[in-house]
């Protein structure tokens, strides 16, 4: 059995009425299947993608994962950007504590009103305030925060005056090239 199927740039003007296979009842048309082509002799490369049309997605994928890259790395900045000041915010809060038991902060460093960052070193922040609040009986901090990124200009450090009264904790962060200060007294 053949299947048919109408052509429609092609219209009949003779034909009346066709039935599903496209013969007419009048007796002019009938038998006749002008207008009318086989579906069993489409193409087979009709059915799939060409390659040009396949490439076009995919540069269009690859376009848009690129851009979504991108705005991740923007998320990730302010992420770690967000952690270096809530480590900030709990070391002002041990550094308190230690300040109400002991009278003072712990001295540490050479403390400079003219510097950004008041003198705060990293040997200040991983030495003697490290040994202040974490080696202690009654520790202030399990341990002592660190840097996301860790490397270059981003570490944390700390001076205090010398009496022990005042404190400075320094860190930078991505969105900024300021020294951010946390300053206490």
């Amino acid at each position: 059995m053949i299947l048919y199927k109408w052509r429609d740039k092609f219209t009949n003007t003779n034909m009346k009425k066709t039935n599903l296979l496209g013969f007419s009842s009048s007796s002019t048309a009938k038998g006749n299947l002008t207008g009318f082509i086989p579906l069993n002799t489409r193409k087979a490369n009709l059915m799939g993608f060409t390659l040009i049309e396949l490439l076009v997605v995919i540069s269009i994928i690859g376009i848009l994962a690129s851009f979504s890259v991108v705005s991740l790395n923007g998320a990730r900045i302010k992420a770690r950007d967000a952690k270096r000041k809530a480590d900030m915010v709990q070391m002002r809060i041990a550094l308190y504590l230690y300040y109400d038991d002991n009278l003072e902060y712990p001295k540490c460093g050479t403390w400079d009103d003219e510097e950004d960052d008041f003198g705060a070193t990293a040997d200040c922040y991983e030495g003697t305030l490290s040994s202040s609040l974490t080696e202690r009986v009654k520790p202030y901090m399990a341990d002592l925060p660190v840097d996301p990124k860790g490397t270059g200009i981003y570490i944390y450090r700390y001076v205090s005056n010398t009496n022990g009264s005042e404190f400075v904790l320094a860190y930078n962060i991505e969105e900024s090239v300021e020294v951010q200060i946390i300053r206490g007294w």
